[in-house]
């Protein structure tokens, strides 16, 4: 009889409980999904500055699109998708730094572009499908992926000085010690500062060699100075007067 009461009262809790158990499962899983769903929307509004106008230097075409998938082909062009990624995010900071006070300040295309697509003017720039074409097959949902992940994570940040997006100029090496803006091109940017760099020595483009004949010296020089007079049985004629 005691047996008997006690399944009784099992079932009739277990009837009631059930439905709250599965209830609180679904709701639970619901919020989860939802949640998901709006990381994987969010997007960064940069306000006027959310989408840009690139210039594409080889056609002369102006393409429209949103600032940080701009920044996708920037970092995949200016730094190895193999480095780790916490350099990849650093480029990524400086990159949109550079973008953002190119458009405040008016940049060298303006008012037909914002920007271009060209290292020796603004920034190096790749399209996506360019990009995956020139790495090896195995490797380009990982490379592109680990781009996008660096560029993702640091949406909205941004270099300032004094409350203003700085002229994020950058470099792979700088010879172990940088320069002051002044000297390099006469901008007096008091952010840019001499400072050592160590450790750069390790980096496979600190230094170089270079071999000229001396007659092609001879031209070089000429095309620059027209009165260069060499005497190469002069041991001095050549000297390192400063390292830079």
């Amino acid at each position: 009889m005691k047996k008997l009461l006690f399944y009784f009262f099992f079932i009739i809790i277990l009837i009631f409980t059930m439905p709250i158990i599965f209830t609180n499962k679904f709701k639970t899983e619901e919020v989860v999904s939802e949640e998901v769903k709006e990381e994987v929307e969010e997007k960064f509004d940069y306000g006027q500055y959310s989408n840009i106008r690139l210039l594409h230097v080889d056609t002369g075409e102006v393409e429209n699109m949103d600032l940080d998938t701009y920044l996708y082909g920037v970092v995949s062009s200016e730094m190895p998708a193999n480095f780790e990624l916490e350099a990849l995010k650093a480029q990524s900071v400086v990159a949109r730094t550079y973008t953002i006070y190119q458009i405040k300040n008016g940049g060298k295309h303006f008012p037909v572009a914002d920007i271009c697509d060209s290292s020796v003017c603004c920034q190096a720039w790749i399209s996506k499908e360019d990009r995956l074409a020139k790495w090896e097959e195995n490797l380009r949902d990982e490379y592109w992926n680990k781009i996008v992940k660096a560029v993702n994570e640091t949406k909205g940040k941004f270099v300032l000085y004094h409350g203003e997006p700085i002229n994020a100029l950058f470099h792979s090496n700088s010879g172990g010690m940088t320069e002051l803006s002044i000297n390099v091109w006469g901008g007096n940017f008091p952010y840019f500062q001499t400072v050592e760099t160590s450790g750069e020595d390790a980096y496979t483009s600190y230094s170089s060699e270079v071999e000229i004949s001396k007659d092609e010296l001879i031209k070089r020089m000429l095309e620059k100075y027209s009165n260069f007079k060499i005497n190469f049985k002069d041991e001095k004629c050549i000297e390192i007067l400063e390292n830079r």
